[in-house]
């Protein structure tokens, strides 16, 4: 595939051009149907929460299966599905990752071939999807529309590992679907270990200038400068990045290698404040995110922060009252107290028994000695009466 044609795909990639200018509001139009699945056989069915139909992707082994690392997330980009992460899985299985903790999503059901690298093939993508009966056409979404399904798909994943914490890689329109859905569910958050964003239009991108929000399809949200985007980024960007994960972008840098971030304007659009931001001058859009060396560059990064990033204690809130963490047998400390002042009261009440035994005993004993000196004393007097 020319690098021309490329280009061409990632213009649909990324900002969703439609032929007939349908704006987001509008909607869009209808995929062919689910992605392929292939989840472990006891992993839940989730639906589509816009088309209702089975959310395909890939990801688990059983429920509950042993797991060395924390499960990631893969949220590919635009108008493609879960098939684009192929590579990077087989890459991640390689260096010793199982399905257990690798895991995609395709939302907006079967994607295209649009996520083609100029260096690394996916032989097994372009397979299933002629598999599929994918019909050519390019199926575009945006972000909002898709937050329900990558909220529900990431809780599907811990309650199915029995991992309490999870990391995001994510790529292109990925990258701002994650952000988010972090952003709806604060939730999330204290249990995000990484965030990887590969080529995201965090600030823009040049496939949406100034006039485009209003006719091309998702640039509503993510042209430079919309109030999407504001809401998205916070206040001088206070809200681009936040503990405890870990953040890391990739992307050209140069303006010139990857044409969703054309010229200088648009050309630091992937960072974010507070993130490690690697820049990788002349790479093209999707060889950023498959490429071997930058792929094996976010995965130690990933490994990294699973040491680095400890657990947040889950306080617990009752009646608008927050108590201590749980302590480590899962027993609430205020439960602890409670049964603490019961055994005392136990002990107490012991005590009191047998010093009430006692004393009465006591008692006994003393009218004994009464009664035994009255009648000694009388005998003294008189004798018998």
């Amino acid at each position: 595939m020319t690098r021309r044609l490329l280009v061409a795909v990632v213009v649909c990639a990324v900002a969703g051009v439609t032929l007939a200018q349908a704006t987001h509001q509008t909607g869009h139009d209808r995929p062919q149907g689910s992605a392929a699945s292939s989840f472990a056989r006891d992993f839940p069915e989730l639906l589509d929460a816009e088309w209702s139909f089975p959310i395909g992707g890939f990801g688990g082994i059983g429920r509950g299966a042993a797991r060395t690392h924390v499960p990631v997330i893969f949220v590919h980009g635009n108008n493609v599905d879960a098939a684009d992460w192929y590579p990077v899985q087989d890459a991640f299985k390689a260096a010793g990752w199982t399905d257990q903790e690798l895991w995609a999503l395709s939302y907006n059901g079967l994607g295209g071939n649009n996520g083609s690298a100029l260096a690394t093939p996916n032989p097994r993508r372009d397979a299933e999807h002629g598999e599929m009966g994918w019909d050519g056409q390019s199926r575009v979404t945006a972000n909002d529309v898709n937050v329900p399904d990558l909220a529900s798909f990431i809780r599907a994943v811990r309650v199915y590992t029995g991992a309490a914490r999870f990391s995001i890689v994510a790529h292109s329109l990925g990258v701002t679907l994650a952000r988010r859905t972090l952003h709806a569910h604060p939730e999330l958050r204290p249990d995000l270990v990484a965030f990887v964003g590969i080529a995201g239009a965090n600030h823009g991108t040049s496939f949406c200038p100034p006039g485009s929000e209003s006719r091309v399809h998702s640039c509503d949200e993510i042209a430079a400068g919309t109030p999407w985007l504001e809401q998205l980024n916070g206040p001088d960007g206070v809200d681009e990045t936040y503990g405890p994960a870990r953040w890391l972008t990739i992307y050209d840098g140069s303006g010139a290698g990857d044409p969703a971030y054309a010229g200088p304007m648009y050309a630091q659009s992937p960072t974010l404040l507070g993130a490690e931001n690697r820049e990788y001058p002349g790479t093209y859009h999707n060889d950023l995110r498959m490429d071997p060396s930058i792929v094996d560059g976010y995965r130690a990064f990933l490994e990294d922060a699973e040491v680095a990033v400890a657990p947040v204690p889950r306080p617990r809130v009752e009646a608008g009252r927050q108590q201590r963490p749980l302590p480590a047998t899962g027993v609430g400390a205020s439960a602890w107290g409670g049964l603490r002042l019961l055994l005392a009261l136990l002990v107490l009440a012991l005590l009191v028994g047998r010093l009430t035994t006692r004393a009465g005993r006591a008692s006994d004993d003393v009218e004994r000695v009464l009664l035994s000196d009255r009648s000694t004393h009388r005998g003294s007097r008189g004798g018998s009466i």
